[in-house]
């Protein structure tokens, strides 16, 4: 995959375009981000513009990308280059210090196929910590011809000593557009359902890869009931009512997760909702096949509401990931609301 490809994050694939074309790409780079967001795929991106045999120039706005076509940019997708090595986590989630022992002793010779050698480094925070200290020598003085990239979603997790060798650049989370457009184009999945999973992936097109399963339907039914009931001036116990009827529509097996989902909807809803009070157009919308119900919610959500509403909803999904209960996440939430 080219970097003209991606999807998202133009501004650092530009960056990068860039300085590949200048030859003044940093050896040493750390892309932290969420998880799923195609950090990963930038990386191979990158490897393959820096060995492509027939490079192309002010394509859709980048200086300088990979032809995607090449014998030099098939090896690079079929992860079998020489001079493009990848590091990734084992079956316990680690790179172990001998792997990356043997990496480096075939750094020490010029590429053997390709313009540059890169070594790429999957979740670079599963490294050990005697992994990642072999590698200061190397950050620090990369050998010639090659370029280290290292990826993560935790860059806090990685030694300091590491980090400060690396040109850190930041990927943000895609948009529900972006997170759509991904699930069609390269996993196929229909436009309608694509559409309706990535309000739930918090802009991460992982996320929404795994929560394919999960019946979206009628969790986005569950979302809307909770701020219909939770709208108007609601006393305790209705509002208590509302949190029952959420609880009671989850999967028994999925309950955790069925839950989050519903969180992440609502908070989608939330969102559409304050773009509606502000005058946006409703093909903006990450719902759009909602924007009657949540015309109809928007004035019960106006001003500094839908903000705190979305607060609380943010601290009521991070209770749920630190394993609060899901009756007591829903209720709470529902009084907040």
């Amino acid at each position: 995959m080219s970097l003209r490809d991606i999807i998202g994050h133009r501004r650092l694939t530009t960056l990068i375009s860039r300085a590949i074309a200048r030859e003044s790409l940093p050896p040493t780079l750390l892309f932290a981000g969420p998880p799923g967001v195609g950090k990963w795929r930038v990386a191979r991106a990158a490897a393959q513009a820096l060995n492509c045999l027939e490079p192309v120039r002010d394509v859709d706005g980048l200086a300088f990308d990979a032809c995607g076509r090449c014998r030099s940019c098939e090896r690079i997708a079929r992860g079998v280059h020489v001079d493009v090595i990848a590091l990734e986590p084992d079956d316990r989630a680690s790179i172990k210090i001998d792997v990356v022992r043997e990496v480096l002793s075939r750094t020490g010779f010029r590429p053997f196929e390709g313009k540059r050698r890169a070594v790429l480094i999957r979740d670079a925070d599963t490294l050990e910590s005697a992994a990642q200290n072999s590698l200061l020598k190397n950050l620090e003085e990369p050998p010639p011809g090659t370029v280290f990239i290292l990826t993560t979603a935790v860059p806090g997790v990685l030694l300091p000593t590491v980090r400060s060798r690396c040109m850190r650049l930041r990927f943000a989370r895609l948009t529900a557009a972006e997170v759509a457009e991904a699930l069609v184009r390269d996993h196929g999945q229909d436009e309608a359902a694509a559409r309706a999973a990535a309000p739930l992936a918090d802009g991460s097109i992982g996320q929404a890869l795994a929560l394919s399963d999960l019946d979206i339907g009628s969790l986005r039914d569950l979302a809307m009931g909770l701020l219909q009931q939770t709208s108007g001036r609601a006393d305790t116990q209705t509002r208590l009512q509302g949190a029952t009827a959420v609880v009671a529509g989850l999967s028994k097996k999925e309950e955790r997760a069925d839950l989050a989902a519903v969180l992440r909807l609502a908070a989608s809803m939330l969102r559409d909702i304050e773009a509606l009070n502000s005058g946006a157009d409703p093909r903006v919308l990450a719902n759009p096949a909602l924007t009657a119900d949540l015309s109809s919610l928007a004035r019960a959500f106006a001003g500094d509401r839908a903000r705190n509403a979305f607060g609380a909803v943010d601290r009521a999904i991070t209770a749920l990931e630190r394993n609060a209960g899901t009756k007591v996440v829903a209720e709470w939430l529902a009084v907040q609301l």
